[in-house]
């Protein structure tokens, strides 16, 4: 029988390239940072160019082969047991598209290690499908045979805050018009026009700061709804 690569349905690395430099501003005074879930090592050569150091780990031999052939720092290893032996190491993590293949509880018990990994005012950013955008509930998300559960927003935010992280910013966001197309641009257009909240954006984007443990954490408010411009 033939697998199914990780990346079928994925999109090419230019475009998650274009996705995820505007991340890159996030670490840049957060070195060294951790890529969990690293792939194929797109935010590593971003953070790499921007004079950031940083780490990835991913359970997937295809993605580590690649990023080794690229020269960048990669592990094979189980995100769980790497944060376990890495306490206040980092200044910065970052967990694009991990989380939804876990259930709660695994989930739950990621973040807890990520605040353990990071040091005290160091940053956590996730990245995760949203399960708001009709598209991705419907369709998107199921692709991936992997995925376990989505984790909707404000779901995220209570977690996040229930371990220790200070929210400082969440939204939704499309990530490039590339993945839609000029041809389908005006039909997209029409059902964003339609739909509005409900079609679109299909990630969403939350960045957290780990908090001293003896100051309660909460949600900034104020800042926990930006314009969703990532």
């Amino acid at each position: 029988m033939k697998s199914i690569s990780l990346y079928e349905f994925g999109s090419s690395e230019d475009v998650v390239r274009e996705i995820q430099a505007r991340f890159v501003p996030f670490f840049l005074k957060s070195a060294p940072v951790l890529d969990i879930g690293c792939g194929r090592g797109v935010f590593l050569e971003l953070l790499a160019k921007a004079g950031v150091e940083a780490v990835g780990i991913d359970h997937s031999e295809e993605s580590i082969a690649a990023c080794r052939q690229k020269g960048l720092t990669a592990h094979l290893e189980d995100a769980r047991a790497y944060l376990q032996s890495n306490a206040g190491r980092f200044g910065g993590v970052f967990c694009s598209h991990v989380i939804e293949h876990m259930s709660y509880d695994d989930a739950m018990n990621l973040l807890a290690l990520c605040h353990r990994a990071l040091r005290l005012g160091g940053s956590l950013l996730l990245i995760t499908p949203n399960p708001e955008d009709l598209a991705v509930i419907a369709q998107i998300f199921w692709l991936d045979p992997t995925h376990v559960r989505p984790y909707p927003r404000e779901l995220l935010e209570a977690m996040l805050c229930a371990n220790e992280f200070r929210v400082k910013a969440s939204g939704h966001f499309l990530g490039s018009l590339r993945e839609i197309g000029l041809r389908n641009l005006p039909a997209y257009l029409l059902r964003r026009m339609l739909l509005g909240k409900y079609f679109g954006k299909p990630n969403t984007l939350i960045f957290a700061e780990k908090t001293n443990v003896t100051s309660p954490p909460r949600l900034e408010k104020a800042n926990s709804r930006p314009n969703d411009n990532y």
